[in-house]
């Protein structure tokens, strides 16, 4: 049961982690092209999030993400 447990931790850590990554991306392309170019960007792929949103999902991603992989070290010594 313990390892059943292990290895569902160890694909949602891999998950958000992604996630996190997409959302980087899109932090980059940000950086370059500046809010209103992300906005327009959201827009264009058809994704209903304001900028505001988005980075805040990103945040969110990111934090369950090192939760997670930190949870995961004191449950399992690895």
């Amino acid at each position: 049961m313990t390892e059943f447990i292990k290895i569902i931790l160890f694909i949602i850590n891999i998950l958000f982690f992604i996630c996190s990554l997409v959302f980087f991306i899109f932090g980059i392309y940000e950086q370059i092209m500046g809010a209103g170019g992300l906005e327009r960007l959201l827009k264009r792929l058809n994704i209903p999030l304001s900028y505001n949103q988005f980075l805040f999902i990103g945040i969110m991603c990111l934090i369950i993400a090192t939760t997670l992989h930190f949870i995961r070290g004191k449950l399992y010594g690895e």
